[in-house]
């Protein structure tokens, strides 16, 4: 395949001085990127730099830059690849010799498909597809199948424009969505930086530059009202009663989510208490990983002896949401996503049925139990540890507002000064 390469004044990029930046061009296998020449021209200087004697020093570095990049493509020849161009014509060393003295590529994209496959690898499936999902969201700005973006093409006004690009009206995604697509460029930008394998002057994220969406997270608790209809609540059929039971057991166990519901072994029983390490921080290096012990309630017991595999061996899940026979990360996350799903879909109809105004997805179980605490003037601390939190700030996302009848009640601490031994100022 053809490589070209052409000097190119890059007009979408004008500076405050009325310039352009001046670039090489390099084209190959239909993907365009742009190299630096640290040249800056108007669109009349550009027109005539190889004749005017005043622009002889911008055209020398010209000239020079397009000669390096057609030198590395020659040397390449056959193996041409981005990232050796783009560690050569940066004069980069290889980051890491260990990984058979590769270089490191400065295509933005790449890293991101790099970290993606990188998590993929390690079980975080889900945080993985956030990237891949980051990757094609800007593949699809660039209108091209695939492209060449490099770091420092991410400039605070490209990520503004990208942000804009995200709200408009073919896309809509939410400031939420943007926020973490933001976050996942900026996590990538900090490990470059981090490897040296690009300046840290790069950097477009911070105060006066450019700073991702942020929403203040929607509290997905229900009052305790609507918890008792659920509770009391009478099912239509078998699906419903499993999804309710589940819903509950991850209300009443701490706030569970499916994942670890997913995980627990009878082994996991000793006595009266379940004891066991959250899913999610099982193979963390910390010092400080918590065992969370859950208590089991009348209400727990019922719905382990309804629902609980039969007979209940120490080594087997106690519920059948796992394929015990493959435990790969793919299936794991097919299987926990399928029984998020399934009872989703019946909570939802329980609370048409119930006329809810909410519909109680298994998040709302995690919230619903910290919130109900709070509320009932059980210590933040508490709650942190019964959740897992290693930080209370990380608790605080989950704690709800109070109720109303709650607010209403303080309301006479504000004119307590109207109180008289024995009496009672009704709010």
């Amino acid at each position: 395949m053809e490589i070209t390469t052409k000097v190119w004044l890059l007009k979408k990029r004008e500076k405050k001085n009325g310039k352009y930046p001046v670039k090489i061009k390099v084209i190959f296998n239909r993907l365009i990127c742009f190299y630096q020449t640290g040249v800056d021209l108007t669109e009349e200087e550009f027109k005539e730099y190889h004749r005017r004697k005043d622009l002889k020093k911008q055209f020398e570095d010209i000239i020079y830059y397009l000669n390096k990049a057609d030198k590395i493509i020659n040397d390449l020849g056959r193996n041409f690849s981005w990232k050796e161009f783009d560690t050569l014509y940066y004069n980069r060393q290889a980051i890491n010799p260990k990984i058979n003295n590769q270089s490191q590529s400065i295509n933005i994209v790449t890293h991101l498909e790099d970290y993606a496959e990188k998590l993929y690898n390690e079980g975080s499936i889900k945080t993985s597809k956030g990237y891949t999902t980051t990757v094609n969201h800007l593949k699809d700005y660039l209108k091209k199948k695939d492209n060449c973006l490099l770091f420092s093409d991410i400039t605070p006004e490209f990520l503004v424009l990208l942000e804009k690009h995200f709200l408009s009206s073919d896309i809509k995604l939410s400031y939420s969505t943007i926020g973490v697509y933001m976050r996942n460029i900026r996590t990538v930008f900090n490990q470059a930086i981090s490897k040296k394998i690009i300046s840290s002057e790069l950097y477009p994220f911070g105060k006066g530059k450019y700073v991702p969406p942020s929403t203040k997270k929607a509290k997905k608790a229900l009052t305790i009202d609507e918890i008792e209809k659920i509770y009391n609540y009478k099912p239509d059929n078998s699906q419903e009663a499993r999804a309710k039971d589940l819903w509950l057991f991850a209300y009443f166990a701490n706030g569970l989510n499916v994942k670890d519901i997913a995980f627990l072994k009878y082994e996991n029983i000793k006595k009266d208490v379940i004891t066991f390490i959250r899913a999610k921080t099982i193979h963390s290096t910390k010092d400080d990983i918590q065992n969370i012990e859950v208590f089991i309630t009348q209400d727990i017991q019922r719905i382990i002896d309804k629902w609980g595999k039969k007979p209940q061996k120490s080594k087997s899940f106690i519920f059948d949401i796992l394929h015990p026979n493959d435990l790969s990360d793919l299936q794991i996350y097919r299987d926990i996503n399928q029984a998020v799903r399934t009872i989703n879909k019946y909570m939802k109809r329980i609370a048409e049925n119930l006329k809810l105004e909410k519909v109680p997805t298994t998040n709302f179980a995690r919230h619903s139990f910290s919130t109900v605490l709070k509320r009932a003037g059980v210590p933040i601390e508490m709650i942190s540890e019964q959740l897992g939190h290693t930080s209370i700030k990380t608790t605080e996302i989950y704690l709800g507002s109070f109720e109303s009848d709650q607010k209403r009640e303080i309301t006479k601490y504000l004119t307590s000064f109207k109180l008289k031994e024995g009496t009672e100022v009704d709010p």
